[in-house]
């Protein structure tokens, strides 16, 4: 039991049921589960919802030493800034369908033309004081 102590770097409270486990222990108890498998390829699916900060902390550290390990990592996720700070490209999906690549170097172009499209004036029409 101490190893899996030692593993549990989320500090979840193993002696309880998972049933009684928050939205954001489920899914830091789900992530521990598929680290311990030592797969090659990650799916990681919004990753960051519903977990506090220590814990997107510790998630963005484990992505690191993934990558760093050679293994795959695929993140969805609405968060950009989770993305620039993880990823090494981006694909954009948008009606079912990648509409674009970017690699690293490009991402804060990639940012600014999604602002565009997504916000354009409409701040300023809010004319907020």
């Amino acid at each position: 039991m101490s190893d899996l102590n030692k593993k549990n770097v989320f500090d979840l409270p193993l002696n309880q049921y998972a049933s009684t486990y928050s939205t954001g222990m489920k899914k830091k108890l789900a992530l521990t589960a598929i680290l311990l498998q030592e797969n090659q390829y990650f799916i990681l699916d919004e990753p960051y919802n519903g977990v506090d900060i220590q814990s997107n902390m510790i998630i963005t550290d484990i992505i690191h030493k993934l990558k760093e390990l050679g293994k795959t990592v695929i993140i969805s996720s609405h968060i950009f800034s989770t993305l620039n700070e993880t990823c090494d490209e981006i694909h954009l999906l948008r009606n079912g369908e990648f509409t674009r690549k970017a690699e690293k170097a490009d991402f804060f172009k990639l940012e600014n033309e999604m602002k565009e499209i997504t916000i354009g004036n409409r701040i300023r029409d809010l004319e907020l004081r």
